[in-house]
């Protein structure tokens, strides 16, 4: 950085819809205060309209490298700064606007960090703080109310609604910046790249923005509570599209890197072109007579195809909502049915659940769970065959596979605790094309799993209730 110079700061705002009026007073006060009370700063303004949001961000990095910026500040439409509105017109000697000052004496402090956010809450469901911290087992989790700190502190991600980058970033890290959010969001992917070239990420949590809900309201410190249990159930409607995907992503790729050590794969094609391998071997089911052997013979594209498929769209959204199922701040006890490679039920475990894990000994998509297992030093947590009773049941792409599927489920069921949980999507599975599966008969299946006591929440959610029995 040329010291003889003012420090260029470039102020880039992704923008999509109508601001609300919170943020456009709020903004024009912070750009007042930036104008007449921070001289020391050259500050350019970025705003990028209409587009997807990675390439929202990768036209506002364009930008401040056109402008020689040394920093850029990413600030969404959707924050407030001074959202106690103590910030008078003629300025304060003490202003929240001054964050810009703090985030910048942060970077030039420490040459390791490249990366500094602020705090702000989610607008819905729990109102999280928009932290994420890498766990031991290496998935990204939102970190707790006791562990913001109000002082800077390390993260594994900072919420992109606002956080100051470094822009010497963008010497080390290859254009597009950002890509399409199939895999990450913008804010994960950049955290990352940065942590992976041995730098560090961090969060002044002492600076707390408001967040402005899609109803007009700014979530801060001291209305969070209460709009947690206004949200109720239609919360899931008002989360921003990145927070589902921070549940889910975190498993995932943590899954996807596994799997890839586990194979020896090294790019996502790879594994892409052995999903279409499995898609060929699955006609021959026919010429089998024990399926055991069908299942055993199709190696390692069984794993690659199960990656690929939990990574489109609609199964990370039906992941989202499996892995919020069941209450982990309690022990509990599960069984995992046909599991293959096992992503969600393998999540539970790493966040203390105890599961049994049952399918064909042999098939490579097996064995790799059995091998994640020890690499995750969670044996303890595991089990390898049926036993029970369990509180819960997973019956995921399990039913629709089984040929003598009476005996089977009705064993199951009856490892179930009474008030337990079964868990499936085989009554949504209208698949009648695949060779694969060999039971489709929906009618047949609901009456053997209600004859056996077990009543339908919905068509995924069963409970079993054996009347007169604790």
């Amino acid at each position: 950085m040329d010291r003889a110079r003012n420090i260029r700061i470039c102020i880039g705002i992704p923008c999509y819809a109508s601001v609300s009026p919170e943020v456009l007073e709020d903004y024009m006060r912070l750009a007042f205060h930036v104008g007449r009370r921070l001289p020391q700063y050259d500050v350019a303004l970025a705003i990028k309209t209409k587009s997807e949001q990675f390439r929202a961000r990768n036209a506002i990095v364009t930008a401040a490298l056109q402008k020689g910026c040394d920093y850029l500040l990413m600030l969404d439409d959707d924050m407030v700064v001074d959202w106690e509105g103590s910030q008078t017109d003629w300025g304060d000697s003490e202003s929240k606007y001054d964050f810009i000052d703090t985030l910048v004496e942060h970077l030039q402090a420490d040459e390791r960090l490249k990366i500094v956010g602020a705090l702000y809450y989610h607008r819905g469901g729990d109102c999280a703080p928009v932290i994420l911290k890498e766990n031991k087992n290496g998935g990204l989790y939102y970190i707790r109310d006791d562990e913001v700190e109000n002082r800077l502190q390390e993260v594994a991600v900072a919420g992109g609604g606002c956080f100051m980058i470094d822009m010497d970033v963008f010497s080390f890290i290859e254009s597009p910046w950002f890509q399409i959010e199939n895999q990450y969001g913008t804010d994960i992917q950049i955290c990352q790249k940065v942590r992976d070239h041995g730098y560090t990420v961090g969060c002044d949590t002492s600076i707390v923005l408001g967040h402005v809900l899609s109803r007009r309201e700014v979530v801060t410190p001291k209305n969070r509570l209460r709009i947690m249990l206004d949200s109720g159930a239609s919360a899931s409607a008002e989360r921003p599209q990145i927070e589902p995907e921070w549940i889910a992503h975190s498993a995932l790729q943590l899954y996807r890197a596994d799997a890839m050590d586990f194979a020896g794969w090294s790019t996502w094609q790879e594994m892409e072109d052995l999903a279409i391998d499995y898609q060929e071997h699955r006609e021959k089911i026919r010429d089998y007579e024990k399926l055991e052997d069908y299942y055993r013979d199709i190696g390692p594209s069984q794993l690659a195809r199960q990656v690929v498929f939990h990574f489109q769209p609609n199964p990370v959204v039906t992941f989202d909502a499996l892995a919020n199922l069941i209450d982990v701040s309690k022990p509990g006890y599960g069984l995992d049915f046909c599991c293959g490679s096992a992503p969600i039920g393998f999540d539970y475990v790493l966040r203390g659940q105890r599961m049994d894990f049952v399918d064909i000994d042999g098939c490579f998509a097996y064995e790799f769970l059995k091998w994640r297992a020890k690499k995750r030093e969670v044996q303890d947590l595991c089990g390898w065959k049926l036993a029970g009773p369990y509180d819960y049941v997973f019956l995921f792409d399990a039913i629709e596979h089984l040929r003598d599927w009476r005996d089977v489920l009705g064993d199951i069921l009856g490892r179930l605790r009474n008030g337990g949980a079964l868990l499936t999507n085989y009554f949504g599975n209208m698949d009648v094309n695949n060779p694969e599966h060999i039971n489709m008969n929906h009618e047949a299946v609901k009456k053997f799993i209600v004859e056996h006591n077990v009543y339908p929440i919905n068509t995924s959610v069963w409970v079993k209730k054996e009347w007169g029995m604790p």
